[in-house]
Parts: C-alpha cells; structure tokens; sequence
C-alpha cells in the first residue's frame, strides 16, 4: 500500500470523527462512486454509527445528524461533501496501485480496526434494484432484523438474498489497527435542520447522501 493510500486513510478517519457529536463504539460507511454516460461520475454516501453506552443500542444514520444535535444544515453537508471527495481520491490512487476500479466501499471502524472493502461488482441503476442493496448492505453490516422491516423491505431482502445466496462476493479488504488520541466533535451550530435528504452536485460528479429509513 503507497504511503499516498496510507494519508487518504488516515484523513477519512479524521473526517469521520469530526462529523460525529457524541461518544461512539463501531462506525459503518457505504459509498459507490461510478461512471456513467461517458466520464460522467455519479454515486452515494451514508454511513451510520452506534452511540456508546449501555442504553444506546440502535445505530444512528449520519443524515438524521444535524437535527438530533440541532446542527447547521448546510455547514454539515460540507463535511459529508469533504469526506465524499476523499472518497473519489481513494478510488484514484487505488486505480493508480493496482489497476484495479472498484465500485463501491464499506468502510468498518470497531474494536480498534480500521477496515476497507472494496466492492467491483456492478451496481443497479433502478431505483427498487438500489433500496433492495441498501437493505441488504444495513442487514449485513448493522445486523438488523427482518422483524425490524415493514412488509416491502422484507421483500426485498428476502428477493435479494436469495439473488446473491449462490454468488460469491468479488470484494478486497484492508484493516489496519488504530492507534489515536481522541479527536475533537466537529463545531456545533444554531440552526435546525429540517430536510432529511441532500443532493450535491459539483462539475462533473453527482452525489446522494440518503437516509436509509427502516422499517418506516
């Protein structure tokens, strides 16, 4: 791994404290960044992190941030737009190493680790197709129940795992242990926020911070 990889890592991790207002235990990060109709780059981002404490059991999606801990909208959405952009560094100096383009990331951060992994199957473009991974990524990664679903995201976990039961995933992974003093929460701010989607578009690229809601 380049020491250029090694910094991109290092200054993701740094991004992802600083976005998150309160003590925590594990943090898991989707992204996908992919070309489409020429050099055109479109994707997404969420990621989601378990309060720590005895009491507080239920992962909290980073989008519904700003208006549990009344944040400014929109100066946390340039956060989310810096650690996306770091993203898309990633994915070029990956490129640059290995010759290899991949799709879509998981990003783990528990028990002192920090671990990528690297995803290059091809990603849906229907909308169902997209929630249908979404759910399937949250059922995976934060260990939800199918009781947890309501009845058409129970179905479409249930159509996707068994899609996927006989494919063997195409997937790299790097983990690293992590040795760091405690890093600042990022500034608080007055306003409340009251949109719980936002898009961002910027030259060339698109991206889409969504609240994945379950069960709703």
């Amino acid at each position: 791994m380049s020491e250029n990889i090694k910094l991109i890592y290092t200054r993701m991790q740094n991004q992802l404290f600083h976005m998150i207002p309160e003590k925590w235990d594990k943090i898991y990060l989707y992204a996908s960044v992919v070309k489409r109709f020429g050099n055109f780059e479109s994707g997404e981002m969420f990621f989601y992190y378990f309060p720590k404490g005895i009491l507080k059991k239920n992962p909290i999606n980073s989008y519904e941030i700003p208006r549990r801990f009344n944040l400014d909208e929109k100066e946390y959405l340039k956060l989310a737009e810096k650690l996306y952009d770091l993203i898309k560094e990633l994915k070029t100096e990956y490129k640059k190493q290995t010759n290899k383009e991949w799709t879509s990331i998981t990003v783990k951060v528990e028990n002192l680790k920090f671990t990528v992994e690297f995803h290059y199957d091809e990603l849906p473009i229907i909308e169902e197709q997209i929630e249908a991974r979404r759910i399937l990524w949250a059922y995976k990664n934060l260990k939800i129940t199918k009781e947890s679903l309501n009845k058409m995201q129970r179905k479409l976990l249930e159509n996707e795992l068994e899609k996927t039961k006989n494919i063997k995933e195409n997937i790299t992974i790097y983990s690293e242990n992590m040795y760091r003093n405690p890093i600042k929460n990022m500034v608080k701010y007055d306003k409340e926020v009251k949109e719980n989607v936002f898009k961002v578009e910027e030259n060339n690229y698109q991206v889409k911070c969504q609240i994945l809601s379950l069960g709703a």
